[in-house]
């Protein structure tokens, strides 16, 4: 599922007041729509209506693929410098599963890729499509059967 939300915010610049659409979680398999946003530097941009400061949104965005088995995690830089961030990891990066889910949780949920900057999250996302894509010919074209 996509998680997105309306929130009221100031602008950093001249404390205008203005209401934004920001996101928390996209779902491709069931909101590509999401990926194309996130694909255009749409999401979680905010920019100024009355003097026109742009800016990112520093918020965790979860993308999430499943029919493809693709799960990225972008934090913002300064995630890092908080013990209580760097405790939900270990020491080779993976999130440390917490609790019981009532749900079997797939794998690819189980190692997701964290990073640091936006384009990094496109630029990965776009290196597992690749991938997927290019293994799929291959496989395709390996087996004449398949033709």
């Amino acid at each position: 599922m996509s998680i997105h939300e309306n929130r009221t915010v100031n602008c950093p610049k001249c404390q205008q007041e203005q209401n934004i659409h920001v996101w928390s979680s996209i779902n491709a398999t069931l909101n590509p729509e999401g990926r194309n946003r996130l694909f255009d530097g749409q999401i979680n941009r905010f920019t100024c209506g009355k003097c026109g400061y742009e800016s990112l949104i520093p918020l965790p965005l979860l993308y999430h693929d499943p029919q493809r088995q693709i799960a990225a995690h972008y934090f913002p830089p300064e995630s890092m410098k908080k013990a209580e961030f760097l405790d939900q990891f270990d020491s080779q990066g993976k999130f440390l599963v917490t609790g019981e889910v009532d749900f079997e949780v797939p794998e690819h949920l189980l190692d997701i890729h964290v990073v640091f900057d936006m384009n990094e999250l496109i630029r990965y996302i776009l290196f597992r499509e690749m991938l997927i894509e290019f293994h799929q010919q291959n496989s395709t074209s390996a087996d004449p059967s398949l033709n």
